[in-house]
């Protein structure tokens, strides 16, 4: 840019107390570059937004714990989905006989399944 400005001085042959800043030159050559070439964009920064799961926007509506299928006499336990993946806190296995009707993954009553259906990243 800066030999731009100087080419620009010595063709216009201006006078040197009435040049304009260099920081002027620049600002006119974007802005008429733009006026030329630009297209409007969003002011959007950094990473577009992921859309959330389906069990998260509408997770009461469809969502709600139910027992799990009896065999032998027995509710068969399965294990707690946000326990064993968890990032938030220490993993463990968890059984549980309930699980949602819905997603049919295992959760443990109360914080795991209102977890699992209102973070993403639980």
């Amino acid at each position: 840019m800066l030999n731009a400005y100087n080419l620009w001085l010595v063709k216009k042959n201006i006078d040197p107390s009435k040049k304009p800043k260099l920081r002027e030159f620049v600002y006119n050559v974007a802005y008429q570059l733009l006026e030329d070439f630009g297209e409007p964009t969003t002011n959007l920064k950094g990473r577009r937004p992921n859309p959330m799961p389906d069990r998260i926007i509408d997770a009461y509506s469809r969502h709600y714990p139910v027992n799990t299928e009896i065999v032998n006499g027995k509710r068969k336990p399965r294990d707690c989905y946000v326990c064993k993946h968890t990032t938030r806190r220490q993993k463990k296995r968890t059984r549980v006989v309930i699980i949602c009707n819905e997603c049919n993954i295992g959760l443990c009553i109360g914080d795991c399944f209102r977890d699992y259906h209102t973070l993403k990243n639980f």
